[in-house]
């Protein structure tokens, strides 16, 4: 019984390991996809379609939906592409910086 629960807890500890974060900064409040975010610098993870925005100083989650895209080649660093409008950046994509990955947000 130890020993299984060893292992479940090994196994776990391994993919909390593996989830791959990138940091982002939003020097305006934000839109992702109708998702409002306020400004500041966050730590960014996904699952599937599922965006999670961590803020760096107050700890709070936000999350929001993307269109997971992949490109022929790798980005060399994360960029956010977005539009200024009313005070607030309308956010189009994400491209995660080591990957070919970009996240597609609609505004």
């Amino acid at each position: 019984m130890k020993k299984t629960l060893f292992m479940l807890l090994a196994l776990t500890s391994i993919s909390f390991a593996g989830a791959k974060h990138y940091d982002v900064t939003f020097g305006s409040p934000a839109v992702l996809g109708g998702t409002a975010v306020a400004s500041g610098q966050y730590e960014l993870s996904f699952d599937g379609s599922k965006v999670t925005l961590l803020n760096s100083n107050t700890h709070k989650s936000v999350e929001a939906t993307a269109t997971v895209q992949t490109s022929d080649k790798k980005y060399s660093e994360t960029i956010v592409q977005s539009k200024h409008v009313d005070g607030k950046d309308l956010v189009n994509e994400i491209q995660l910086g080591g990957t070919k990955t970009a996240l597609d947000f609609k505004n």
